[in-house]
């Protein structure tokens, strides 16, 4: 009769214990709950990079930052394949009665964005599409969803990763916004 041995079972513990971890992690970015000061951004403090993009659904124009100088931004980067963006996607509406929302489709085909905002509403006064993530990058990307708060010089005051949820946007962002204006 054969008998298992002990480092039968090494493998597989170590699996589960991976498994338990990511699980927990993508619990978290999917509620939210997430702290984003732990992905720190270098841009803060320092002008918003100004890489004109494609417009969705239009290559001939650019979409470029310095048109908006003179009035707060928030840049959101997004995609259609991105569940915690689906779940923002009602507080990016409702803060767009209040402050000027630029969307960047993130390493998105066209049509799945176009359908996404479809679904899911446009709260967006321009969408830039960066297809191959050169942009993210200059912005310093972890993930979808990431959103900066740009003041009326350009300049990067404020960063989160993750969806927006009512308690973020309430205790941090609205109160950053009103220093603003």
């Amino acid at each position: 009769m054969s008998r298992i041995r002990p480092s039968f079972f090494i493998p597989l513990i170590a699996f589960l214990g991976l498994a338990l971890i990511g699980g927990l992690a993508l619990k978290d970015t999917l509620s939210g709950s997430r702290n984003p000061s732990q992905l720190p951004s270098v841009l803060i403090g320092k002008t918003a990079p100004d890489t004109p993009l494609p417009l969705l659904n239009n290559t001939a124009a650019a979409l470029s930052l310095a048109a908006y100088r003179g009035e707060p931004v928030l840049v959101n980067f997004f995609a259609s394949w991105c569940a915690p963006c689906r779940a923002e996607a009602p507080a990016l509406e409702q803060l767009s009665a209040h402050v000027t929302i630029i969307g960047i489709a993130y390493k998105d085909r066209s049509e799945d964005t176009a359908q996404f905002l479809q679904q899911y509403g446009n709260p967006f006064s321009a969408i830039g599409t960066d297809d191959d993530g050169r942009t993210g990058i200059s912005w310093g990307v972890y993930g979808v969803p990431e959103t900066y708060l740009i003041d009326k010089t350009g300049t990067v005051k404020w960063r989160h990763a993750g969806p927006l949820t009512r308690d973020v946007i309430t205790t941090i962002l609205m109160p950053q916004l009103a220093e603003m204006t």
